[in-house]
């Protein structure tokens, strides 16, 4: 239905074709680079110790824990039933 408006739009004038495909390729790059953001891995995980800190993921659910490497400061978390 989006489509339909957008081709609406340009083809009646009201807006400019470059426009609509300025906001679909940022729509694009958005979705691509978002799912990077979800899995936070620290650089070397021999490195990692515990934190002592655990609390319940508001997303899964899961009791996890804080790990951290002390010289860089990377942080993971970890399910408590994966370890």
């Amino acid at each position: 239905m989006l489509a339909v408006v957008s081709m609406l739009l340009v083809s009646a004038g009201a807006v400019p074709g470059w426009w609509l495909l300025i906001n679909a390729a940022t729509v694009a790059a958005a979705l691509v680079f978002e799912r990077r953001g979800y899995q936070p891995r620290a650089p070397n995980p021999a490195a990692l110790l515990r934190t002592g800190e655990r609390f319940r993921d508001p997303t899964s659910g899961e009791i996890v824990e804080v790990w951290e490497d002390p010289a860089t400061g990377a942080r993971e978390y970890r399910s408590v039933s994966r370890q």
